[in-house]
């Protein structure tokens, strides 16, 4: 039997409770992901087809416009999508986890439960998504192929890049999931910096050694890097559109970064799920 309406469960002492937490609430985590997954592609003839037609629509238009009217390389479309997907991966997550808690009211104020199972379970949702858009990279790699050979020894650094976006979306991901319960329009302006995000992130060009960013002067490259973003996604660039290991500077401003992000996010979360039940 549904429980009425109980008090939050505290903050904890400890960011492992975090994780202990998903571990004994797994079958909870399961069923948000297994709901989410069926209430997205209800009564879709294409059904996860459509997580790779919508990334393939967007490439096919920007590789048009750039290779038609920029006159970019024939592998600008491979340049270009080893780098938008796992960009998606952010946008989906941050944009799903803003409105993982105001949207299961019914859920929060009802059943107890470690609230950061719901944009958590958001995140797992949209990374088997990441797992079956990535088939459209290995495609994309094949029919426009790099000028560099990517089948190396430096592959293996993707797993590493896929953990620390993980860490990275967790992070930011409870931070916009709490905040938007206190203030409503931080749903409206996560959306406005993931549109800004697209255009300044290394998404459509390559922040490498010769990108513009070089007429500036160290300090506005490095900061640049500021944003973990684009350390993660010139990195994923490096390993399957170079063929060589990522930059291990720009890398570890982004591991710094997911880390201080990660650990405001957490504290953050659990300060404000005191009052969750209040402000719903």
């Amino acid at each position: 039997m549904v429980q009425a309406t109980v008090p939050s469960m505290g903050t904890r002492a400890d960011s492992m409770q975090t994780f202990t937490d998903l571990y004994k609430y797994r079958f909870i985590l399961g069923n948000l992901v297994s709901k989410e997954l069926k209430a997205q592609y209800r009564n879709m003839s294409l059904g996860f087809l459509w997580a790779l037609l919508n990334p393939l629509v967007l490439i096919v238009v920007l590789s048009v416009a750039w290779t038609v009217f920029l006159e970019a390389p024939p592998s600008f479309p491979s340049m270009v999508i080893v780098a938008l997907i796992p960009y998606n991966f952010f946008t989906y997550c941050l944009a799903g986890c803003s409105m993982s808690i105001v949207g299961n009211v019914s859920l929060v104020k009802k059943v107890r439960f470690p609230r950061q199972i719901l944009p958590i379970s958001v995140i797992c949702t949209h990374l088997i998504h990441f797992a079956i858009q990535s088939t459209l990279v290995v495609l994309a790699l094949i029919v426009f192929t790099p000028p560099h050979d990517i089948v190396s020894v430096h592959l293996l650094w993707l797993p590493v890049l896929v953990v620390i976006e993980i860490g990275l979306v967790t992070g930011i991901g409870l931070l916009v999931a709490g905040l938007n319960v206190v203030y409503r329009d931080v749903q409206y302006i996560v959306e406005s910096i993931l549109t800004i995000l697209f255009w300044v992130s290394p998404v459509l060009w390559s922040a490498g050694p010769t990108s513009p960013l070089e007429r500036f002067p160290d300090w506005v490259y490095y900061a640049y890097f500021l944003n973990p973003l684009s350390g993660l996604l010139e990195g994923f660039r490096s390993v399957l559109y170079f063929g060589t290991s990522p930059d291990l500077i720009t890398l570890g401003m982004s591991v710094a970064m997911t880390f201080i992000l990660g650990y405001w996010g957490v504290k953050s979360f659990w300060k404000q799920e005191r009052e969750f039940a209040d402000l719903l």
